[in-house]
């Protein structure tokens, strides 16, 4: 048998307990009702006003058409407008500043290419040009005959000296 000691320790241990439990359940429970209180906290909302629209009618309104009385004669008049053509390119020879065109751009890239000078390849006779012409080649202007002496349109095909060997 258990002495009276021990199950008074028992029953003490027991209600201890059922205590703390009833305890807790009191604190946890009060804090699930708040919880629950602020889930369903309910916001109303403004009420939007309801606006609406204007309802358009359409008027129908009587065409009536208007005769003159007597024939009115227009004044013509002829007037000729001359349309500006672009300026065409002038690349006729000699070359000079000023000039424009397919030719100028092969003289362009001619000084390029054999005497190194520096710029951009465009379609203009310009002082640079001009000054680099006097330079290199100890001109003024590219006659036809120098043009074609210099090849500098690069049509003639390059001739190598050495014969092809064969195997």
């Amino acid at each position: 048998m258990m002495s009276e000691q021990t199950i008074n320790k028992g029953l003490m241990i027991a209600g201890g307990l059922l205590g703390l439990g009833i305890l807790g359940y009191l604190f946890f429970r009060e804090k699930e009702e708040r919880i629950e209180e602020a889930e369903f906290t309910i916001v109303e909302e403004p009420k939007l006003e309801k606006i609406e629209k204007p309802i358009i009618q359409e008027k129908v309104v009587p065409v009536v058409e208007m005769k003159p009385i007597a024939p009115v004669k227009k004044k013509e008049e002829t007037i000729l407008v001359k349309p500006k053509a672009p300026p065409e390119p002038n690349d006729d020879f000699p070359l000079k500043l000023g000039s424009k065109g397919e030719r100028v751009k092969q003289l362009q890239v001619y000084l390029l290419r054999n005497h190194g000078s520096q710029g951009i390849v465009n379609d203009t006779f310009d002082k640079t040009i001009e000054e680099r012409v006097q330079k290199y080649l100890k001109v003024k202007t590219i006659t036809a005959s120098l043009f074609k002496k210099l090849n500098i349109a690069g049509t003639k095909n390059k001739t190598t000296n050495d014969p092809k060997k064969k195997h």
